[in-house]
């Protein structure tokens, strides 16, 4: 009997060599694993705790109460952000400025002026540099004068109760009240992946459940496209434990005659909160 060797060996070479690319193949597949539909790497933005940031706020801290001559005392810090929450501890506040009479400041524009060059110095406490904050309002509330500043260093609005900084001056050009909810700047989209529609079409159909001012259990059901409306994109930070996740969001109103405020992941379409 005769055997066709060559023919054989040609055969199993074949075999081999489709195997060794199906090997390839796969590995290289689980080497380098697809990001899901929806998902960008990198994202959300992570601010995260750290003890450099602490150190650093806590020396300028230091640093401020020695340049107005007040007794040193701990600082009250927001968690993360190390910025300041308030003046606690800090007896009589802090004296920045001479004192000054209404009759010669009718718009309190002196008292900006002394708050302006007070972020200017502190900017490293505060979180900002001076040209990426804005004054939002200049409000008088019991005796003083409160001037209210947004973070304008982020491509849009940033919301849920950061982005804002309060400080609260006296006649007297004393700082009674200080707080600044800044945040740090992280890299974000500047465009949105989900589309205003679609952000809309998510909550059509839907039942919101939230808890209302007195405290009792509430639901919200939406029935039609005409009870949603997209008011605008937003930077949305979010605390989860240590750190901060930073969202490009749409602020989406629900409801008409009672609304909830929904904000909608602008990169992958999850709920975020309910305001």
């Amino acid at each position: 009997m005769r055997i066709n060797r060559p023919a054989f060996s040609a055969n199993m070479k074949g075999r081999h060599l489709i195997l060794a690319i199906a090997v390839t193949v796969l590995s290289g597949c689980a080497a380098t694993p697809k990001v899901p539909a929806g998902q960008k790497e990198n994202y959300p933005g992570l601010i995260k705790d750290s003890t450099d940031r602490r150190a650093r706020a806590e020396t300028e801290w230091r640093r401020m109460l020695e340049a107005y001559s007040v007794p040193q005392t701990p600082p009250d810090f927001y968690p993360i952000t190390y910025t300041p929450r308030s003046l606690l501890g800090v007896s009589g506040g802090i004296k920045i400025a001479p004192q000054l009479k209404p009759s010669e400041d009718p718009e309190a524009l002196a008292l900006r002026e002394v708050a302006r060059n007070f972020i200017q110095r502190w900017h490293d406490l505060i979180g900002a540099d001076p040209s990426g904050i804005s004054l939002a309002s200049a409000g008088l509330s019991e005796g003083l004068r409160q001037l209210v500043y947004r973070q304008a260093n982020y491509p849009f609005a940033v919301v849920g109760n950061y982005g804002v900084m309060t400080i609260s001056l006296g006649p007297d050009g004393r700082v009674a009240g200080f707080d600044d909810r800044f945040i740090p700047v992280v890299d974000l989209p500047v465009r949105p992946s989900i589309e205003r529609d679609a952000a809309v079409t998510k909550l059509v159909g839907r039942t919101l459940s939230f808890v209302d001012s007195s405290g009792r259990q509430q639901s919200l059901a939406i029935s039609d496209r005409g009870e949603v409306s997209v008011k605008q994109l937003v930077v949305l930070p979010i605390q989860k434990g240590d750190l901060l996740e930073v969202h490009l969001a749409w602020e989406v109103i629900a409801g008409k005659a009672e609304s909830r405020t929904v904000y909608i992941d602008a990169v992958n379409g999850e709920e975020l909160k309910l305001g």
